[in-house]
């Protein structure tokens, strides 16, 4: 008999919920920006409260996340005043980013149906 600590279930489940999120964090990101130019702290607090607080991301993370988007052409972004000396970064979505988007929910869709098809299916029946 295999006996599972709680503790060592958590960390898989944090793993796998780490990966999953890896590997779409930028799609989340580029939806949020297709509705409107967003800042980088308002575009993770949007993240939490939309996903009731699953998705979590850090600024350590964020961050550097913008920057690819930039750098690759998906997003650009323009230094904006906020009061008198302060100055925010305002992140807007290109047309490369809408097509990216598109695409990324097309596969998504398709990712999902498929998994659904398997999840679906009794045990033993195809």
């Amino acid at each position: 008999m295999i006996y599972r600590l709680p503790i060592y279930e958590g960390m898989a489940m944090k793993s796998l919920e780490r990966e999953l999120l890896h590997g779409n964090a930028e799609t989340l990101v580029l939806a949020l920006l297709a509705e409107n130019d967003c800042y980088g702290y308002r575009l993770r607090q949007e993240l939490a409260v939309r996903s009731h607080h699953y998705f979590q991301f850090s600024f350590g993370r964020l961050y550097p996340l913008l920057r690819d988007l930039e750098r690759r052409g998906l997003i650009k972004s323009e230094r904006v005043n906020v009061g008198k000396r302060h100055e925010r970064k305002l992140c807007a979505i290109t047309a490369k980013g809408r097509v990216e988007l598109a695409e990324r929910i097309r596969k998504w869709q398709q990712f999902a149906a498929a998994m659904d098809l398997v999840l679906a299916a009794p045990a033993g029946k195809p």
